[in-house]
């Protein structure tokens, strides 16, 4: 991931993003906290599911109400803009 990707995933804490994994996933998530620590070594993102394309991946952790990636099997982020919003 890139500076701008990290930097993005922390603007927008509470919001959606469009996130691309390394093992093809599509997913929109809802971010929910940012662990970004060199001193440590820890790159995680904490989120809420609101779309995938392997949606059944989640089915078993259904009520888990939050879900751990990596920063290391994440390709892509970008915000996500929903059609639906008004200003």
């Amino acid at each position: 991931m890139t500076e701008n990707e990290i930097q993005c995933l922390k603007d927008n804490v509470d919001k959606s993003v469009e996130i691309e994994t390394v093992e093809g996933e599509r997913l929109i998530a809802k971010v929910l906290f940012v662990m970004h620590s060199e001193e440590y070594d820890e790159h995680e993102l904490l989120y809420e599911v609101v779309s995938s394309n392997k949606l059944d991946t989640y089915r078993h952790l259904e009520d888990a109400g939050g879900y751990t990636l990596d920063f290391s099997k994440i390709l892509a982020v970008r915000p996500h803009f929903d059609s639906r919003a008004r200003d």
